[in-house]
């Protein structure tokens, strides 16, 4: 059984989901790949807004942590959560 948040609080999405996001969407998801590009060393605010900041942090990842040969498009998708989830930069 999944433990609860305290009350007042959201439980984190779970990141098995790891939902498609882009430009515009809003909420903890986005709040949560915020967080996550930050704990990779990827500089941005941690709100939970999908804006031109959040686009220039998405682009940005894939060179922070070296990783060559995919599509930078400011969108996330499969690949760029298993960067974020599975694998540490630095």
């Amino acid at each position: 059984m999944r433990p609860r948040p305290p009350p007042g609080r959201r439980a984190p999405p779970d990141a098995q989901t790891r939902p498609f996001l882009s430009r515009g969407d809003r909420g903890t998801r986005v709040r949560f790949l915020r967080q996550k590009l930050t704990d990779q060393g990827v500089s941005t605010r941690v709100d939970g807004v999908f804006g031109s900041g959040t686009t220039k942090s998405v682009k940005s990842f894939p060179y922070v942590c070296g990783y060559r040969g995919h599509d930078v498009d400011g969108l996330v998708g499969p690949r760029t959560w298993a960067g974020l989830l599975d694998r540490a930069c630095g």
